[in-house]
């Protein structure tokens, strides 16, 4: 069985600011992966708003300068603009230091490959055991190889000018919207209320000051932007636009005030990319919700599931070549454009997407029917819980069958149906727990479903546990 990265996460490394994440640990890292780059060639550096983040962003710099890589200092930079940046420069790769969504003394270290993805797992095992070698696992480069470090005063603009190619912005420019932008006191703040204004829209600012510590909780879910709402409600905005420290997450907000479902975005991108492209394939993990399906059987499109997280989508979208992928966080995809999520440049899709057809994105919203997900935990105690899931693996193929459309094995235990609902069982890689997910169209079918689940997990449990 492959081994998987153990400091390495769905995105990058993360913990406790200067605790968990030190300089000595970002400077070995960073050190680890220019020696994984082969130890010359440029790599880029960049970091969110956070407490600490310019601290280990030079200790991240220091790693791949000793490894003999000539590195260049984005700054302050949404996650896409790094990436946007690194494929720019045709540099070998990247290490960004930030937190995304996580609270403000959090903070991570992710690495990314030339192309602006973050580096897959099989990397992050080979970073990792590099690292834990220590002065045994570096190459070690002679002070007449040792790399530089400049400065990159352009960074922010080749970014604009990605998003300026990427994006169809005629039809923002003739409507001259009224948008509420509020980036958390994050990296966006630099870039996306002054591309908007350039385009003609009228921009209502909230949280947009660089800030270490953000006015509301980074991530962007309806519970964290009631302040975003009022305003947007308030001001007379046509869109609220709210992403999160390191502008990979986004959410929009309606003219009436409401929050749209990251789901329901997630199908009217999937439906604008696939509609449109010629090999309509997108990628998916498990967790998305059966608008997906509805949207792709509209269109004529096929789905490839992958595990959740950034690394195995990206992989997953590379390995198939996909045009599309979301996840239900607010990430989205435009494969074809990068291979990093981007706030901003799903910000200026949505917007052309309402200008060209005329509409509010309510309008938009209600096209599309509502799904409602349900999500429980089963405890499980984990001297058991993989020998739980087998049992429930063997009685799968014969119980909660009526309907069966798909079945889908990958992390876990999926059921699609042939009404687009679906039951998912994934054991807890760090929890004594086992996850039971609902999705469908009408709750009560939703609700129905992860009861069911729950009972065939306490029948496989006093199975086990009668055993042991």
């Amino acid at each position: 069985m492959e081994r998987k990265p153990r400091l390495f996460g769905t995105a990058g490394i993360r913990g406790l600011t200067n605790v968990e994440i030190t300089p000595g640990l970002a400077l070995s890292i960073a050190r680890a992966y220019g020696d994984w780059l082969g130890n010359a060639g440029l790599a880029a550096v960049g970091r969110d708003t956070r407490y600490g983040a310019a601290m280990l962003s030079m200790a991240a710099a220091s790693g791949l300068v000793s490894a003999g890589m000539d590195v260049v200092d984005c700054g302050v930079i949404p996650t896409g603009g790094l990436a946007a940046y690194v494929r720019h420069a045709k540099a070998k790769g990247a290490v960004l230091i930030t937190g995304s969504h996580t609270p403000p003394d959090r903070i991570g270290v992710i690495a990314m490959l030339a192309d602006g993805a973050y580096v897959p797992d099989s990397a992050a095992v080979d970073i990792e055991d590099r690292h834990e070698r220590g002065e045994k696992g570096f190459q070690r480069v002679p002070p007449d190889r040792i790399g530089s470090v400049r400065v990159a005063h352009d960074a922010l603009e080749v970014y604009r000018s990605f998003l300026h190619s990427y994006a169809d912005l005629e039809p923002i420019r003739r409507w001259h919207p009224k948008v509420l932008v509020d980036p958390a006191n994050g990296t966006a703040s630099l870039v996306l209320p002054g591309l908007l204004r350039e385009l003609g829209c009228q921009v209502v600012e909230l949280n947009c000051s660089p800030n270490p510590v953000p006015a509301r909780p980074s991530e962007p879910r309806a519970r964290t932007l009631t302040e975003a709402c009022a305003k947007v409600r308030e001001h007379g905005c046509d869109l609220g636009i709210a992403t999160d420290v390191d502008a990979d997450r986004v959410l929009f907000i309606d003219a009436g005030g409401q929050c749209a479902s990251e789901d329901v975005i997630g199908a009217v991108f999937a439906e604008e990319v696939l509609s449109r492209a010629q090999d309509k394939l997108c990628v998916s993990p498990i967790n998305s919700s059966g608008l997906l399906d509805w949207v792709c059987a509209k269109v004529g499109a096929r789905i490839e599931w992958c595990p959740p997280g950034q690394p195995s989508t990206v992989e997953k979208v590379k390995q198939v070549g996909a045009v599309y992928s979301y996840e239900e966080s607010g990430k989205y995809y435009f494969c074809k454009e990068a291979l990093w999520c981007d706030g901003p440049l799903a910000a200026l899709k949505l917007l052309s997407i309402l200008g060209r057809e005329k509409i509010g994105l309510a309008q938009l919203v209600a096209r599309y029917p509502s799904f409602t997900q349900v999500k429980v935990t089963v405890e499980c105690p984990d001297a058991i819980k993989a020998q739980v899931m087998e049992r429930v693996r063997e009685r799968w193929e014969r119980e909660l069958v009526d309907g069966r459309k798909e079945d889908v094995t990958i992390d876990g235990l999926k059921r699609v149906y042939r009404d687009n609902a679906w039951l998912l069982l994934r054991k807890s890689g760090t929890e004594p727990l086992v996850r039971v997910y609902s999705d469908a169209m009408d709750p009560g079918r939703a609700r129905s479903l992860v009861e069911s689940g729950k009972a065939l997990l306490a029948s496989v449990m006093r199975e086990v546990q009668g055993r042991s």
